[in-house]
């Protein structure tokens, strides 16, 4: 052993260390999809309004620019970052949403022309969205047609039959709205996208993106009361309120269980991406103590600084959080020798001590 030795020389001790850390990634990556002829095949990056004016300039200012400009200028306009373009023009929505997965990285999918093609390619479409988003830890941002009365609109979502294990990942907005300078009223999804994105940025993913005043719109096209609001628990309004503006005025997705705040899904959504990220440097390692404990360090730090934070309720990390790893605790001893480590994390979203499990596991080198 190093420094037990009784000649002269140099000895070096080599210790295990997993330098390991998780790591917050971007919670706000929209990706626009519709047949939006002139963007490339595979989708494009756009960085702001003037990014997506070069764009529509270079398809003579035609097709792109009339189809997604002034959805994208109320995207822009109330606080949406980069996003991409995604095209169905010459493939179909399934290949779309192909490039999107391929694009990596997008958190939030929106479709302008949910409608134009009638009721029942919406629900296609809805389907498709939010069935994409479940499986790929994103949010689908929905919206309900143009002359829908909230009555319509209610029966509208309920008609698109979604499967129940992915109603927590869709969120439905009602009416359209009524762009400043503009005669033509528009889809509110861009605008509640943008806002989504600046809420993130300014406050965190776990902030619900309600209360908010919506810049560049003049109102909703169609006014709702408390009671229409009260009878469509599927819809979230946007709504004009004397002296404050038009606000988003909601935050529900289309779930009835713990999903059913967009705050809280997003919120879970995120620490999946963020910790399943975090341990695929695991894969090489040994399925062992050491590990099972730089994992636990590394994830018990970034939960801490999500409840500092504001995002988990309690007044002491043990209501706010836990993490689970280890021999009897989460992992048998088949589950040792096969390579398979197992963690699970417990966050309190919505009560202190009241925790929402979840369970990740990653593939490493056997016990």
């Amino acid at each position: 052993m190093a420094g037990s030795s009784s000649f002269p020389g140099v000895y070096v001790a080599e210790t295990y260390s997993l330098s390991m850390s998780v790591q917050p990634g971007q919670s706000a990556v929209t990706a626009f999809v519709g047949d939006f002829a002139g963007v490339p095949a595979g989708g494009v990056r756009v960085n702001g309004w003037l990014d997506f004016r070069t764009l529509a300039d270079a398809d003579g200012g035609a097709d792109v620019g009339k189809v997604l400009g002034p959805v994208l200028k109320s995207y822009f306009q109330n606080g949406g970052g980069y996003c991409y373009l995604v095209s169905t023009a010459g493939s179909s929505l399934a290949e779309a949403l192909e490039a999107v997965t391929a694009l990596g990285g997008v958190t939030i999918v929106v479709a302008p022309g949910l409608w134009d093609q009638g009721a029942q390619s919406a629900g296609e479409w809805a389907r498709a969205l939010t069935g994409w988003a479940a499986q790929n830890q994103a949010m689908a941002i929905l919206h309900t047609d143009r002359d829908h009365t909230p009555e319509q609109a209610g029966t509208a979502v309920e008609a698109w039959g979604l499967d129940q294990e992915v109603l927590g990942y869709a969120a439905v907005y009602f009416p359209w709205l009524k762009q400043s300078g503009d005669d033509e009223p528009i889809a509110p999804s861009g605008a509640v996208a943008g806002a989504w994105t600046a809420v993130d940025r300014e406050r965190g993913v776990w902030k619900a993106p309600a209360n908010i005043a919506l810049r560049g719109i003049d109102g909703p096209l169609h006014p709702a009361s408390d009671a229409d609001q009260g009878a469509h628990l599927n819809l979230n309004f946007i709504r004009t309120f004397s002296g404050r503006g038009t606000l988003i005025w909601g935050a529900r997705t289309l779930a009835d269980t713990d999903w059913r705040y967009i705050p809280i899904r997003r919120l879970f959504t995120m620490v999946e991406r963020d910790i399943q990220r975090a341990l695929s440097v695991t894969v090489f390692e040994p399925n062992a103590q050491r590990t099972w404990e730089s994992v636990r360090s590394a994830v018990d730090n970034y939960l801490d600084s999500l409840w500092r934070q504001g995002a988990l309720m309690g007044s002491s990390t043990q209501e706010a959080y836990f993490v689970r790893v280890g021999r009897g605790v989460t992992m048998t001893e088949h589950d040792i020798a096969a390579g398979r480590l197992v963690v699970q994390v417990g966050l309190a979203a919505l009560r202190p001590a009241e925790f929402i499990t979840l369970e990740f596991t990653q593939q490493t080198l056997q016990g």
